[in-house]
């Protein structure tokens, strides 16, 4: 009676978050979709922005990131590219080199060759030389849209921190990259919907504008395996005033199993790590919404857990469950498939072959949440990994 009483206690649990969150995916969809409201053109006088990019081994990467940056619509003598290279093993620090010398007194190139802080460090040395009270992190695998820098100094205008939206961009297409550009998108609804509900929404390091005095007064970024998320907890408790704005950084999602359990894992595990670290008795909506957000990778191994026991105990109902499993497959198929109709996105039957595949993909992020939970648990060591791209 009490395992049972344990059970559904815990299942209402998963339910309540699961509907909690549904409510603001649904509420930043129809934001993003259906709402007109966007930031106009360049509403002041241009504001000058310190664009911070922090770059290991992206050679491959680099040149491009810049070049877009370099595209967009911003005026060149309201900008400064800080590229920070962080102990490359492979040509990263030439390629940069050679971008400061074409583009002289707009990009400068720092090398540092012992750091111990890992990217933390990097984007910190960034902030120190810095001139403009407007810092921009870019990823060096990044690629922005032409308006984001307009857009971003509009933000700040308004806000003390903000977050920009984000995009997939692909150098080759398969089952992996397509999944992660539709979690791009939730993850864009969960941005909006936030921000619709006046709660903070998440910021992403690659997609951040924030003002130096603000970095200062926080604390600027730690040195954990995401130092971005930490960040966001800091300006959340220190009730920064946070905003988002309509224009994408799109950067290269994992192309390979191997390479999205080794991401999913950092990430997992740096959620964990930051809400413990962080942990209190919500005073207010805004706090219990980020611990919220920092609890998914829980609710997320909690979830596993209950649907492998479930099938454990349930197994004389197998028929009932193999039911269930084909309709979880073929509805959320349904789901993707209606959703890229309604997007306009993708032809052909590739995709629709990808979209059957959209359950397994929630099940690996179940999966990465769980390992990332065990690791927390017996205190095992999530490092940072960056391969030559």
């Amino acid at each position: 009676m009490i395992i049972t009483l344990i059970y559904f206690a815990v299942e209402l649990m998963l339910i309540l978050f699961g509907l909690y969150w549904s409510l603001i995916i649904g509420l930043g969809f129809a934001d993003l979709h259906h709402s007109r409201k966007g930031v106009p053109a360049l509403d002041s006088y241009p504001i000058g922005l310190s664009i911070i990019i922090p770059a290991k081994n992206e050679e491959g990467t680099l040149e491009r990131a810049v070049e877009s940056i370099l595209r967009a619509d911003y005026p060149k003598d309201k900008l400064e590219i800080i590229i920070v290279e962080d102990g490359s093993t492979d040509r990263t620090l030439s390629v940069a080199k050679e971008l400061e010398r074409r583009y002289k007194g707009l990009v400068k190139v720092y090398s540092l060759t012992n750091n111990k802080e890992r990217k933390a460090g990097a984007l910190n040395f960034g902030i120190r030389v810095s001139s403009f009270d407007n810092i921009v992190f870019v990823d060096a695998d990044a690629v922005v849209d032409k308006d984001y820098f307009i857009k971003a100094a509009n933000a700040l205008n308004k806000y003390d921190a903000a977050t920009g939206l984000t995009g997939v961009n692909a150098v080759k297409h398969n089952w992996l990259t397509f999944m992660n550009e539709l979690e791009s998108d939730v993850m864009n609804y969960i941005i909006a919907g936030s921000y619709k509900l006046g709660l903070p929404p998440p910021i992403n390091g690659y997609s951040l504008v924030i003002k130096k005095s603000v970095l200062n007064r926080v604390g600027a970024f730690k040195n954990s395996i995401t130092e971005d998320i930490d960040l966001w907890a800091k300006l959340v408790l220190n009730k920064i005033k946070i905003g988002y704005f309509r224009s994408k950084v799109n950067v290269t999602p994992p192309l390979t199993l191997r390479e999205f359990f080794v991401q999913r894992l950092r990430w997992y595990k740096g959620y964990v790590d930051a809400l413990t670290e962080h942990l209190k008795m919500p005073t207010n909506g805004k706090v219990l919404h980020m611990e919220l957000y920092l609890a998914m990778p829980i609710f997320g191994a909690t979830s596993l857990v209950f649907t492998i026991g479930s099938s454990m105990l349930k197994i004389m109902y197998l028929m009932f469950n193999t039911l269930g499993l084909i309709v979880n497959f073929v509805g959320t198929a349904l789901l993707i498939i209606a959703y890229l109709k309604y997007k306009e996105k993708y032809s052909g039957g590739l995709y629709i072959r990808y979209s059957l595949l959209g359950y397994p993909y929630v099940l690996l992020m179940f999966l990465t949440s769980a390992v990332a939970m065990f690791a927390k648990v017996f205190g095992i060591n999530i490092g940072w990994m960056r391969e030559s791209r």
